[in-house]
């Protein structure tokens, strides 16, 4: 019987803002020793945190470092890394998700559909317009990946269209502060369930520059709405197995998806 289960680690950093040298070399030590895992998943913005005064010269001298080193993450443990960062386009500053895998194809990126206007995200970034889903593994251990970040949690129907589109997994970055850390839990869990999809969810914690305090609990959710694997508030690295066989037996045996009333949005 073939073996199809993957390892996810969450790499859950207490962020120094503005500080991308300091982070990104904080994350590498972490990848380094942590357990084995085919995808090691960093937190959003998890270079510079929300220090928007950074993020102009950021975006220009440390952004493709910080891809750069990802590389370099990536080959020396055989795996994926994710994790966003702020990124210059043609369009203008983006917060995107940048996966590099260990083969050295080109980067899988997404840019935040869904800006947070709480934390100024409109008024320095502009906002993506498209869902972006990848294939994670090889051979039989592989799974449909849809790739989201933090606030996009709150619009279900991001999730079900990559669903009905064919994610077995979601993989999601997050700054996610207090006092907001049980809706965080909720959202998680219910995008999980109600499209019978894994969902993996890399969380910054500890205190910003600006007193805001972010709540951690990264967490890896079952397709049933199960949590597998979650994290406190403290930095760590927590790792959990998922399963596409076990997305396929959920699908075939409670057939949600194939329900959806006719001509509905979703």
């Amino acid at each position: 019987m073939t073996d199809s289960k993957m390892r996810i680690a969450l790499v859950q950093l207490a962020v120094v803002d503005g500080a991308p040298e300091r982070n990104v070399a904080h994350a590498a030590t972490l990848i380094a020793t942590a357990p084995a895992a085919d995808l090691y998943l960093l937190p959003e913005l998890f270079t510079t945190g929300y220090a928007h005064a950074t993020w102009n010269d950021v975006a220009d001298t440390q952004t493709p470092a910080t891809v750069a080193a990802m590389r370099a993450m990536a080959e020396s443990r055989g795996a994926w890394v994710g994790g966003s960062a702020v990124t210059r386009t043609s369009r203008g500053l983006t917060n995107r998700f940048w996966l590099v895998g260990p083969d050295g194809a080109p980067a899988v990126t997404y840019d935040k559909a869904h800006l947070f206007a709480p934390m100024a995200e409109p008024e320095h970034l502009v906002g993506g317009t498209a869902r972006v889903r990848t294939t994670l593994g090889r051979g039989p251990t592989t799974i449909d990946a849809a790739l989201s970040i933090c606030f996009d949690l709150r619009y279900p129907e991001h999730y079900r269209r990559d669903a009905v589109d064919g994610a077995q997994l979601f993989a999601v970055v997050s700054e996610w502060p207090h006092p907001r850390g049980e809706a965080l839990r909720l959202f998680a869990r219910a995008r999980a369930a109600e499209n019978q999809a894994y969902l993996a969810l890399c969380n910054r914690t500890g205190p910003a520059a600006d007193g805001t305090i972010f709540c951690g609990g990264s967490c890896i959710v079952a397709p049933n709405g199960d949590v597998l694997v979650e994290a406190g508030e403290e930095e760590t690295v927590i790792v959990g197995e998922i399963d596409a066989a076990v997305v396929d037996r959920y699908r075939a045996e409670f057939a949600v998806l194939p329900a959806r009333a006719a001509g509905m949005d979703y």
